[in-house]
């Protein structure tokens, strides 16, 4: 896939999301992968998906090389 035409920036299992909403996600697994230019760091307001759902936000909070982990903004959750 190229990465300017991503719908998001990493991917994520859905099943793997805590209680806090927070998912780790693998830059070398993402849609933009081959990105040189990517670089996530804590802060970072990023686009996240699963494959099946809509693209959601999430925030960066915490990086280890290729490891990325990001707070997912759950739609639902805010209008409860």
């Amino acid at each position: 896939m190229d990465f300017m035409s991503a719908e998001y920036d990493l991917t994520f299992d859905p099943n793997d999301v805590g209680t806090d909403c927070v998912v780790e996600c693998w830059i070398s697994q993402s849609p933009r992968a081959n990105d040189p230019t990517f670089s996530p760091e804590p802060g970072d307001w990023l686009t996240v998906g699963d494959d099946e759902g809509d693209p959601l936000r999430g925030r960066v909070v915490r990086r280890e090389g290729n490891r990325v982990w990001v707070q997912v903004v759950i739609p639902s959750l805010i209008q409860a």
